[in-house]
C-alpha cells in the first residue's frame, strides 16, 4: 500500500505538471505577470504587515513561474505534496492506513480551485505549509495523538482486499475530478489571457488565431475585438477586415475609454503605444499601477516611457525596482543603458515633448478627436490613420470620413480597401456627383454594381441571402449591425 501512495504521488505530479504545462499554462502566466517579488527590506516589511506571510511565500514561489516548466513542477510538486503530507499525517494521528484515500481529497480540490485565474495561490502554499509543519511535529514527536489512536477504526484485511478497495476508490475519485474539471475550465478565460500574452510578445499572427477562435463560435466581448482588430493592423489587414465579423460593440471595438476599471485600465497602453502617443500609454499604466501593484509588466513599460520622454530620473526609479527581483534584473540594466539616449528600441514617440509643445488635454473618453490630432499632426502615421477611418466608419461618420480619407494619399494601398469605397459609395449618394468629385476620389464600376445587387436583395427582403454575400460590407454593418442605427451622422 505504501509503494501505491507514491506511485499515485508520482501520478499526481506528472498530470500536475502536464496540466499547468498545456491547457492550465494561463495560470501560470497571470500570476507571474500580476506579483513581483522583491529581494529588499522594504518590500519584506511591506509585505508582510499588509498581506501576510503566506502571501510572502506564496509571492516567492510565483516569481519562478518566469521559467513556466519550473513554475509548473513547483505547483505540480505542491499539490501531489499535499497528497502525501497528508496521507502520512492522517497515519500518524490515527494510527491506521488511510483505506479510503480521503487524502487525495485535499489534493484534488485545490487543483480545481487553481483553475480560475482571479484565484489566489495562497490557500495551496498555506495547505502544504501547514501539513508540512505538521508532519515535522509527528516525525519529531513520540505518540502526540494517543488519545485518538484509543478510538476503534473498521478494519479491512487481506491485501487484495486493500488493494482492490485502494483501485476503485482512486477510480472514483479520479472520475469526480474529471468532471468537475470538464464543467470547471474556463475556455474564454484562457483564449483571453493568451491573447494578452500574444499581445505583449508582438507574436500577431498566434493573436488572430485566438481571438478567431472566440469570434467564430458567435460571441462577443470587447477584449476580444480589441486585440483582434490591433492584430489586423499589425498584420496589415484592418482596413480590409474591419467588418468579417459583427462590431456590435460600435467604437469600443477599437480601443477602451476611460471608465475606472480596474480590469480594463490594464489593457489602454496597447493601443496608444502602438500609435506612439506615448503620453497617453504612460497614463494608462499608471493608473494600472495603482489598482495592480509594482508589477513587473507596469514598472518595465513606465521606465520606456519615461526614457522615452527625457525622464531619466523617473525612470530609473522603475528600473531600480526591477533590479531588486532576480528574473527582470537583466531586462532592468538594458534598459538603464539607455537612459542617455531617450531612445527605445521598438517604441516611438509620435508626439515628442519640446519647450514649445502647448499644453493640450487629451480625450480620455472619447479616441476621436486623438487620432484626428495625431494625423494632423504626422500625416505618415498609417496606424493612426486606419484607426481614425475605423473610428469614423463604426460611428457612422461618413462625411467625416470622406474629408480625411485624403491622408491615404501618404500611404501605398495598391488599390482602395473595398470598405472605404463602400463608405464613399455611401457618400456620393448622400452629397451628389458635384460634391462628390471634390473629393479626389473615384467609384470602381465593381463597387457600383455590388451595391445594386446589395440593394435588391435589402429590397426583396432576402436576409439569409444578404447576410451570407454582402455580411462583412459597411452597407451591411449600417444598415443592421451599428448600435447608433441605420443613419450617416449629419453635420
Amino acid at each position: 500500500m505504501k509503494r501505491l501512495s507514491y506511485l499515485l504521488f508520482l501520478l499526481l505530479f506528472i498530470i500536475y505538471f502536464l496540466c499547468f504545462q498545456g491547457v492550465l499554462s494561463h495560470i501560470l502566466y497571470y500570476n507571474e505577470q500580476h506579483e513581483l517579488f522583491l529581494y529588499s527590506k522594504e518590500y519584506f516589511f511591506r509585505h508582510i504587515g499588509s498581506k501576510g506571510w503566506l502571501s510572502y511565500l506564496t509571492c516567492f514561489i510565483i516569481q519562478f513561474f518566469y521559467i513556466p516548466a519550473l513554475g509548473s513542477a513547483l505547483l505540480a510538486g505542491m499539490l501531489a505534496g499535499i497528497y502525501l503530507l497528508t496521507r502520512y499525517n492522517v497515519q500518524k494521528i490515527t494510527g491506521q492506513p488511510d483505506k479510503f484515500q480521503l487524502s487525495l481529497l485535499p489534493s484534488l480540490y485545490l487543483f480545481i480551485y487553481t483553475m480560475s485565474a482571479s484565484n489566489s495561490l495562497t490557500p495551496v502554499t498555506g495547505t502544504f505549509s501547514v501539513l508540512l509543519l505538521l508532519s515535522c511535529v509527528n516525525f519529531l514527536t513520540v505518540k502526540p495523538w494517543k488519545y485518538i489512536q484509543r478510538i476503534p477504526y473498521p478494519a479491512i484485511r487481506g491485501k487484495k482486499t486493500n488493494t482492490l478497495l485502494f483501485i476503485m476508490v482512486v477510480l472514483l475519485y479520479a472520475g469526480g475530478t474529471f468532471y468537475a474539471f470538464i464543467h470547471s475550465y474556463n475556455r474564454n478565460e484562457r483564449i483571453m489571457l493568451m491573447a494578452e500574452k500574444n499581445v505583449k510578445e508582438k507574436r500577431w499572427e498566434n493573436v488572430l488565431l485566438l481571438t478567431k477562435k472566440y469570434l467564430d463560435s458567435g460571441r462577443s466581448n470587447q477584449l476580444i475585438s480589441y486585440f483582434h482588430n490591433l492584430a489586423l493592423y499589425h498584420t496589415g489587414e484592418l482596413p480590409y477586415h474591419l467588418f468579417d465579423y459583427p462590431q456590435t460593440a460600435g467604437v469600443k471595438a477599437l480601443y477602451f475609454p476611460w471608465n475606472s476599471d480596474s480590469r480594463e485600465s490594464e489593457y489602454g497602453h496597447f493601443l496608444y503605444e502602438d500609435l506612439g502617443y506615448i503620453n497617453e500609454a504612460q497614463r494608462w499604466e499608471s493608473e494600472a499601477m495603482v489598482v495592480w501593484g509594482e508589477t513587473a509588466p507596469h514598472l518595465l513599460n513606465l521606465a520606456r516611457y519615461n526614457i522615452t520622454n527625457n525622464r531619466p530620473k523617473v525612470a530609473q526609479r522603475f528600473i531600480n525596482l526591477l533590479k531588486q527581483s532576480h528574473f527582470y534584473t537583466k531586462e532592468a540594466e538594458q534598459l538603464e543603458q539607455l537612459l542617455p539616449t531617450q531612445k527605445v528600441p521598438g517604441l516611438r514617440n509620435s508626439l515628442p515633448p519640446t519647450n514649445r509643445t502647448p499644453v493640450r488635454f487629451a480625450n480620455i473618453i472619447n479616441i476621436g478627436p486623438e487620432l484626428q490630432y495625431l494625423c494632423e499632426q504626422d500625416s505618415t502615421n498609417q496606424m493612426a490613420f486606419e484607426y481614425l477611418i475605423g473610428y469614423l466608419l463604426l460611428s457612422n461618420d461618413v462625411v467625416r470620413f470622406a474629408d480625411n480619407l485624403k491622408f491615404i494619399r501618404h500611404f501605398s494601398y495598391q488599390k482602395m480597401p473595398p470598405v472605404y469605397e463602400e463608405a464613399l459609395y455611401i457618400y456620393k449618394l448622400g452629397v451628389g456627383d458635384e460634391a462628390f468629385a471634390q473629393t479626389g476620389f473615384s467609384i470602381s464600376e465593381q463597387t457600383e454594381n455590388r451595391f445594386r445587387q446589395y440593394y435588391s436583395l435589402y429590397k426583396n427582403k432576402e436576409m439569409r441571402k444578404l447576410q451570407a454575400e454582402f455580411g462583412n460590407t459597411y452597407w451591411y454593418y449600417l444598415n443592421f449591425i451599428s448600435p447608433y442605427g441605420d443613419k450617416i451622422i449629419k453635420h
